[in-house]
């Protein structure tokens, strides 16, 4: 037997900004999984997605490109799986369509990455339609169905397993627990340097500033603070037109957009990476990417104090956190980290040591690879002999959320 076997199919997200599919199959690959690809290429992605949301004019459009785009896709899956019959069919994100498609052609069991919901995307955090209006309805509804579909749910914390199956109402046993990792993590982070007494501390933000991030406390923080610059990437327009009226000693802005190369640049050569401070429900159910890669790094970082960090993250050892939306406390932190360059070379260490137990793309693979395994009933034989033992120390409830 040649191991565990898996199709991933759908119209997952890729490239640069859409590491979380990538990381799956990368991670699987990573611990002796066969991973074979039927990726669909969908008439929307990205910010299409937005505009046809708030364009019903479009729907009837977009129904008709599906129905072609569902044909393919059936095509392809049932040559895929003719070709050679997996073990488990898994649906990277978003995937809330293609996993009902499936069960055209495939009766076996099929593994869901719901790694973010329609609702909290299109109602929490972009905004775009009220709570309780039709819409909304709706989204929970494209949410329950993908979910139902599927035998086994993957989120990337224990908070957003809960409050999706609350949501939803699908049971606990269902959902498991595989947190984000970075695709082009690095295998020797770069030297961290940290800022002299007397230097300027070195801040970074990168993000689209989506409410959960809580960007204006950040900045706001930062118009008491002495000694300290934030370098920030992306934001709305609206934070980086506060970012311009600030002095530029205190903020520099970039570009909007980096691609991934250049943001590692910039990731290597700052002091310390700021997460997220928001006070949204959300906030505190997500670890957001920014952080990831800052550990992976090797970077120290600085985020509010939220539960999902608490679970995965020693506060104090691993990384720094804050009251979220509370501008005094942050800057405060941040002047205070200014002054301590040794504490920012314990926390760079030690926070590569944390990505390496909770995020890196082998302990990823190895908890996927563990729920594939499971749920299809076969022996893995070509799983590394390690696997066990390496995700033990994780502090990520590895059974189903119940």
């Amino acid at each position: 037997m040649s191991g565990l076997r898996v199709l991933a199919f759908g119209a997952w997200d890729r490239g640069e900004g859409y590491p979380r599919g990538s990381a799956l199959l990368e991670g699987l690959r990573s611990c002796g999984a066969q991973v074979t690809e039927c990726h669909i290429d969908s008439p929307y992605s990205g910010s299409d997605k937005r505009r046809l949301l708030r364009s019903p004019w479009l729907w009837p459009g977009y129904w008709w490109a599906m129905r072609r785009v569902k044909r393919l896709a059936l095509r392809r899956l049932a040559a895929a799986i003719r070709e050679e019959v997996p073990d488990v069919v898994l649906v990277p994100y978003p995937g809330h369509l293609a996993v009902h498609w499936i069960r055209k052609v495939w009766d076996g069991p099929i593994v869901l990455d719901m790694f973010l919901s329609a609702y909290d995307t299109a109602v929490v955090d972009r905004q775009m339609f009220r709570p309780g209006s039709m819409m909304a309805h709706l989204m929970v509804r494209l949410d329950r169905r993908a979910v139902r579909a599927a035998d086994a749910v993957l989120f990337d914390t224990v908070q957003n397993a809960a409050h999706i199956a609350l949501l939803t109402g699908l049971p606990g046993e269902k959902c498991h627990v595989v947190p984000v990792s970075d695709p082009n993590e690095p295998v020797t982070p770069p030297i961290y340097r940290a800022p002299q007494r007397g230097e300027i501390l070195e801040v970074l933000f990168f993000g689209t500033g989506v409410p959960l991030h809580g960007l204006g406390y950040l900045l706001a923080a930062l118009e008491v603070c002495e000694g300290v610059r934030l370098t920030l990437v992306g934001g709305t327009q609206a934070d980086r037109r506060h970012a311009q009226s600030m002095p530029p000693h205190k903020v520099r802005l970039a570009d909007e957009f980096l691609p991934a190369s250049e943001l590692r640049d910039y990731i290597a050569r700052t002091h310390l990476v700021a997460g997220v401070f928001g006070t949204s429900e959300k906030a505190g159910r997500v670890v957001p990417l920014k952080v990831m890669m800052a550990l992976a790094a090797g970077r120290p970082v600085l985020t509010g104090r939220t539960p999902a960090i608490r679970r995965l993250l020693d506060d104090g050892v691993e990384c720094v956190t804050v009251p979220v939306g509370d501008c005094g406390a942050l800057g405060r932190e941040l002047q205070r980290l200014a002054g301590a360059p040794h504490e920012l070379c314990e926390l760079a260490a030690a926070g590569r040591l944390a990505y390496q137990r909770e995020f890196a793309l082998r302990c990823v693979g190895q908890r996927l690879r563990r729920i594939c395994v499971d749920l299809a009933g076969v022996a893995d034989l070509a799983a590394p002999a390690t696997a066990a033992g390496a995700v033990t120390g994780s502090k990520t409830h590895m059974e189903p959320v119940g």
